[in-house]
Order: C-alpha cells, then structure tokens, then sequence
C-alpha cells in the first residue's frame, strides 16, 4: 500500500473522530435523520478505517498512526438529538416569522379562492405546508423537523414570496371575498 494511501487513512480517521465529537457537542443539520443515527454512521467510519490500518500494519504497532490508538467511541441511541433546547425555541421563533410574514398571510387567505388547477399549478398547498408542518413539529416534539426550520436560511422564506407572486401573477382573477382563513385553521382541517 502505498504512501498516499496511508495518509489518506490517517487523515480520514482524524477527521471522522472531529464529527463525532463536533456531532456529540453542537449536532448536525441532517433534515431526515437523528445526530445518534449520524455518529453511529461516524462511528462505523472509524471501525473501517481503524481495520484498514490494521490490514496495512499487522501487528508491527509502532507503524500506526497516534490517532489508531484513539478509543472508538460508543455507540449512541439512535434518538440522540444535541441541543434540543435550542432547537425547540429556533423552531418557535421560525413558525412566529413565518405567521408574521405578509405573503404566507396572503397565501392562506387566497388559498381556496383558486381553482383546484390553480393551486397545483403554483404549489400554494405545499408552501404552505411548511408552516403548517412545522406547528405539528411543535405541537408533536418531532424535533428533527423543527431543526430543519430552526437551521433554515431562509428558503422557506424565499418559499412563501415566490409562490405568493405566482399567485398574484394569475391573469384576471378576480379574487371573491371569502372566508379568511388562517394556520391554525388549516391544521385543524388537515387533522381530521
């Protein structure tokens, strides 16, 4: 094996040690899956990585990198969520962004004066989903949801204003005045 390659083992093992620990202390922003599930990932990582040094060296331990000789850390829960707290309250001070925000507002008031065509066309149930979603995340503690929102940049933002000029695009419509609807009313419809 050559000279690279070895390298390539030591700085990986390195580096997969640094995320397991930056995932232990400060956790990750993976919108699907828990920090537990992610270091137990890092964690087999470091196995593979610790045995493909073992294949290159044998028993001859003086040739190991100082990272070898790290202990592999422990396996975690799969749940294992860092920072919740912070989460839970970047979640809250998102879902009252997004409640704040005008073109949400329109959306939600627009929402069933456009013919079902219309609002497939412009994804308006989907948009404002996001909010609705993350006020179940809220109510339900599902707490990787609310991380995906908390640790947002602003797409979900971005998500309202674009859809709300979609739908003020729409050619001629004339808006009727209808019932005003708002988020909490269309989480008590989509629980139903």
């Amino acid at each position: 094996m050559g000279k690279k390659q070895q390298e390539d083992y030591t700085k990986s093992l390195e580096e997969s040690f640094d995320r397991w620990e930056y995932l232990l202390h400060y956790g990750g922003s993976d919108p699907f899956w828990s920090d537990g599930a992610n270091m137990n990932l890092v964690r087999n990582h470091i196995c593979y990585y610790k045995g493909k040094m073992e294949e290159q060296y044998g028993e001859d331990k003086h040739l190991y990198p100082e990272v070898y000789f790290r202990e592999v850390p422990p396996e975690m829960d799969h749940d294992y969520l860092a920072n919740v707290y912070a989460i839970r309250e970047g979640a809250k001070e998102k879902l009252a962004a997004y409640l704040e925000n005008e073109d949400l507002q329109y959306l939600i008031s627009v929402r069933d004066v456009l013919t079902d065509k219309e609002r497939k066309g412009v994804c308006i149930s989907a948009v404002i989903g996001y909010a609705v979603g993350l006020a179940h995340a809220i109510r339900d503690e599902d707490i990787i949801t609310m991380r995906r929102h908390a640790k947002s940049n602003g797409h979900y933002m971005e998500s309202f204003r674009e859809c709300a000029g979609k739908v003020r695009e729409l050619k001629n419509r004339e808006w009727k005045e209808g019932e005003q609807l708002t988020l909490f009313s269309l989480m008590e419809g989509q629980s139903r």
